[in-house]
């Protein structure tokens, strides 16, 4: 399982380094739970990895889960679940978890073929009157039965429940992935 808690978290979130866990998670950075701060709250403390810090979302580079980097000696790889939520997103900070729809699409490794998409939704508790916004949530989880034998998964906020008018991105948050690699 992929938990983010052995990764050194600085003033300014790192990137997750490649490999980890023999996976690629590109677009994300590591960071850590800051109640008060962030209002999503890692699943196994201290850290989970976030995407769209800035704006790599709603600039076409969807987040991604694979195994395409030089020296991988993974055949294929299992996605089984994570934790998962989303939060308002203006400039470098993040405050208020959002109620969002993620589509999960992943591909096989050998065929190309496609695996799903799988829509997930988060619905924070907890919201502040006439905001939409939580102060304090816990992440969603989502279960895929059908996500084995990939080469890749792709995440993509399909909805926020951030008005398009407020021009502030959707930060996408995830923690504890569960998966099983396969080694050529």
């Amino acid at each position: 399982m992929a938990q983010f808690d052995d990764l050194t978290v600085g003033p300014v979130a790192p990137s997750v380094p490649t490999p980890y866990q023999s996976l690629r998670f590109l677009t994300f950075a590591v960071g850590p739970t800051n109640p008060g701060v962030v209002s999503l709250q890692a699943h196994s403390s201290p850290n989970y990895i976030i995407s769209g810090v800035r704006g790599q979302i709603l600039a076409g580079s969807n987040p991604m889960i694979d195994f395409d980097y030089p020296g991988s000696t993974l055949e294929s790889f299992d996605l089984h679940s994570f934790y998962f939520g989303c939060t308002v997103n203006s400039q470098n900070t993040q405050a208020g978890a959002v109620g969002c729809t993620v589509q999960v699409t992943a591909t096989k490794a050998g065929t190309g073929a496609t695996v799903g998409p799988e829509l997930i939704n988060f619905a924070p508790a907890n919201t502040v009157a006439g905001t939409g916004l939580s102060l304090q949530t816990a992440l969603a989880f989502a279960s895929f039965s059908d996500f084995t034998g990939l080469s890749s998964v792709t995440l993509q906020i399909v909805l926020s429940s951030i008005p398009v008018a407020a021009q502030v991105d959707t930060a996408l948050y995830i923690d504890d992935v569960v998966h099983t690699n396969y080694e050529k």
